[in-house]
């Protein structure tokens, strides 16, 4: 009841009268599509206040946080400068699903000695793709886990959309089960594609705005998304040592907070009917 009060002193997006509008990130100079069915965090100051309250945990880097049916989806822009597309041929996704599950089973028999829940097997649900037009890159992927009460699973979604100064980094964390399937999986990603493909940098920020002098990011398409996925590719730019202390505090770095979907469990909205932003048949 306290935390719920708490909760309620936010700012709440789209909470009251709510409606499908777009919202504006001023610093990417970039919308965002919403849906009526859909309320969000905006702002360092209450999504600070929101993790903390919520994991006990400090969150500055995202710019925006959505609830959306059964996802919570996070948003934060990175201005590091136009990337570049060059490399993208380059990635390898059996590298890097090989690398993302080495990661994990290097930090296993640590987290098993902590009591922490610890990854035993990761697969794609979509490799990485690279949508040319609307300079998206999407993927997915499910985790089977083991921890204190038992094997479970969990999914990401993981998009970047890309603009003229900066890219915008979005993961979508949804509740599963054991028993959700495979084509349960893939539309539920595809979910996620749809609220990507609802992202647009306004006119003078778009990816193809670009002009000579512009600052470049240090990484490639092909670094951005092996980075994003927490794999050793990022050793060939020298961050990979900065960050290890890093990985190995924040080992679920490839999974956003699987809490998150729970975190407003005391502050659910009644008799808001489930919409979609395509219709899809799950039968």
């Amino acid at each position: 009841e306290e935390r719920r009060k708490k909760l309620d002193s936010l700012t709440w997006y789209n909470w009251d009268n709510p409606k499908d509008h777009k919202t504006l990130l001023k610093k990417p100079n970039a919308e965002i599509y919403i849906l009526e069915n859909e309320y969000y965090l905006k702002g360092t100051k209450d999504i600070n206040q929101y993790s903390w309250w919520i994991f006990g945990e400090e969150n500055i880097q995202n710019n925006l946080i959505v609830f959306s049916g059964d996802q919570t989806i996070y948003v934060q822009y990175v201005d590091d400068g136009y990337v570049t597309i060059d490399d993208w041929k380059s990635i390898n996704p059996e590298d890097l699903i090989a690398e993302m599950r080495k990661a994990q089973e290097d930090w296993k028999d640590e987290l098993k000695k902590t009591g922490q829940n610890y990854i035993e097997e990761l697969n794609w649900i979509y490799k990485p793709t690279f949508d040319s037009e609307k300079n998206a890159i999407y993927v997915s992927y499910e985790g089977s886990w083991n921890g204190k009460k038992g094997k479970y699973k969990s999914m990401q979604t993981n998009s970047i959309v890309l603009g003229r100064k900066g890219h915008l980094k979005l993961a979508f964390v949804t509740s599963i089960t054991n028993e959700t399937t495979k084509l349960e999986l893939e539309q539920i990603s595809n979910l996620a594609k749809d609220f990507t493909d609802g992202i647009d940098f306004l006119e003078g920020s778009k990816h193809a705005d670009y002009k000579s002098g512009d600052k470049v990011a240090a990484l490639g398409i092909g670094g951005l998304v092996a980075g994003t996925l927490g794999v050793k590719a990022l050793a060939k730019v020298g961050i990979l040592a900065k960050l290890a202390p890093f990985l190995m505090k924040f080992w679920w770095i490839i999974f956003a907070p699987i809490a998150a979907i729970i975190g407003l469990a005391n502050k659910k909205k009644p008799n808001v009917r489930k919409r979609k932003r395509k219709e899809i048949d799950y039968d």
